[in-house]
């Protein structure tokens, strides 16, 4: 019999990437004498589902910052991990699912210094098999490669789960190869969303249903 595959997200599925990002732009609004409008535009823009470059060139153009865009995406790749938080809840979740014989990995978009980073600041490193970051390997979630790429590094089939907040990058994605999908939200989908198989309001709750 195979051995069962949980397949994790990290921001907004184990880490409270948004908060996090909320506190970054908090500090670095008060560096530059930004006034909270300006804050609250950063953190929004901080949530948008689009690659980080693209959202400090913005904020460096908008708000005439004197400084390179590629330095602000530094400071902010270097903080990010002392700033997100796993919940003890979620934590003791994937204690359970190795204990009841899971392989269990994270499968997450980003840049490997700050990804990594929250993965072992957060000690998430010593409750997962491994992870693959998109940035190592030149895919992203959704696409295929990104999932086949951990069940690979995990020397495991790649049959089981796929938990993650997002329905477009880890529902979709993980549905593409087969995965039953959990998806962490509060809110409800459209008609048009992904069906995921499970609908949870944490990482917690939703293992608790996938282990029942």
């Amino acid at each position: 019999m195979a051995v069962p595959l949980a397949i994790l997200d990290l921001d907004g599925t184990l880490v409270d990437q948004e908060s996090a990002a909320g506190e970054w732009a908090q500090q670095f609004g008060s560096t530059w004498s930004l006034d909270s409008d300006a804050v609250e535009a950063i953190s929004s823009a901080l949530a948008e589902r689009r690659p980080k470059g693209e959202v400090f060139a913005e904020i460096v153009r908008r708000f005439a910052l004197p400084v390179a865009s590629d330095d602000v995406w530094t400071d902010y790749r270097t903080r990010m991990p002392a700033l997100v938080r796993c919940t003890d809840a979620d934590r003791a979740a994937l204690i359970d699912l190795r204990s009841a014989g899971w392989v269990v990995g994270i499968a997450t978009n980003g840049m490997v210094d700050n990804q990594v980073g929250k993965i072992r600041a957060t000690g998430l490193s010593e409750l997962v098999d491994g992870w693959v970051v998109s940035s190592e390997i030149d895919v992203r979630k959704p696409e295929p490669g990104i999932f086949r790429e951990l069940a690979r590094r995990l020397d495991t089939a790649l049959d089981g789960w796929m938990i993650g907040d997002s329905l477009d990058m880890d529902v979709a994605g993980g549905q593409a190869v087969g995965l039953q999908t959990a998806w962490i939200t509060t809110d409800p989908a459209s008609a048009d969303d992904p069906v995921p198989t499970i609908t949870a309001a944490s990482v917690a709750d939703a293992v608790r249903v996938i282990l029942a």
